[in-house]
This record gives C-alpha cells, structure tokens and sequence, in this order.
C-alpha cells in the first residue's frame, strides 16, 4: 500500500493517492483539485506481461469523474512502456506511456489522446528508503510537449 501526496508549486493544484497491490494487480483512488474544481480518479494497473532485459510493458485502466458540470467523465487505457537498469544502489529508468481514449469528447474509442514519460533515478538508501528525482513530459495528441518539471520523490517502507 502506499499514499501519495503532490503539490504544484506555481499551479493552483494539488492531489493525494492511495495505491494498494493485491496478487500483482494494482488499484488506485486519486482525489485531485485543480483551480476549486475536484477530480476523482480511479486506477487498475495490471502486472508486466512482457519483461526482457530491463523492458517491460504493463496495461493500465483509468476512470476519470469531475464534479464541475461542464467537464465530462471518461475512462483511458495507458500502455506503459519501462526500461529500467540497476547500477549498485541507483536505478536508472525511461517510461513512455501512451494513453487511448474510451468515451472521451472529440477522440474515437481506442485513439491516441495523449502521454505521460518519465525519465528519472532513483537511489536505495537503506531496504526501507529511496530518494529519486525524475523528469516528467506530458504530451499532446500530435505528441508535442504540452508541459515538463522536474519533481523530487521519497519512498518509504514500513
């Protein structure tokens, strides 16, 4: 299990959350606010289905509910694309993600809307503890980058 927490720092924006994993399936609750207005997020993450020398590529199932009446509710399929080295205590790793549209305005079921790649190292402190800092690029449908930043992580077992 674990909870997440992220804070824009020049965004009126901020999320929280909680991951949990069961038999390698992983389910997701993400409560977002953006500018006042409230996104519930709901996630199915299913396990690598093919791993070769540091490649992997895992499925993804979103549902995406706003409480603003003008935006409309919709769900995506995120292909997930990792490679992913070990180097002692460092793990370095580039993930592209493309997400395709189910029920989403103005795209046809199964169509390329966006993506979202990190690209990022992570550092083993302790069997409990790692430190990371990563780049994240979201892109557009014609694939541009629609925004990037530079975000600092912690993860923490108990």
């Amino acid at each position: 299990m674990s909870l997440k927490y992220r804070d824009h720092s020049r965004l009126d924006k901020w999320m929280t959350q909680f991951d949990f994993k069961h038999s390698g399936i992983g389910y997701a609750y993400r409560y977002q606010e953006s500018k006042g207005d409230v996104e519930h997020r709901f996630r199915v993450s299913l396990p690598k289905y093919l791993k070769y020398n540091g490649f992997s590529v895992a499925p993804r199932f979103e549902y995406r509910a706003f409480d603003k009446e003008s935006k409309d509710d919709f769900a995506n399929v995120w292909l997930r694309f990792q490679y992913a080295k070990k180097f002692g205590a460092f793990k370095v790793y580039a993930k592209t993600q493309p997400k395709f549209a189910i029920d989403r305005d103005g795209y046809d079921d199964g169509e390329y809307y966006e993506a979202q790649n990190n690209y990022g190292v992570d550092y083993k402190v302790s069997d409990k503890l790692t430190v990371g800092v990563y780049l994240e690029q979201n892109h557009n449908d014609d694939r541009d980058v629609k925004s990037e930043f530079v975000a600092t992580k912690i993860s923490y077992k108990f």
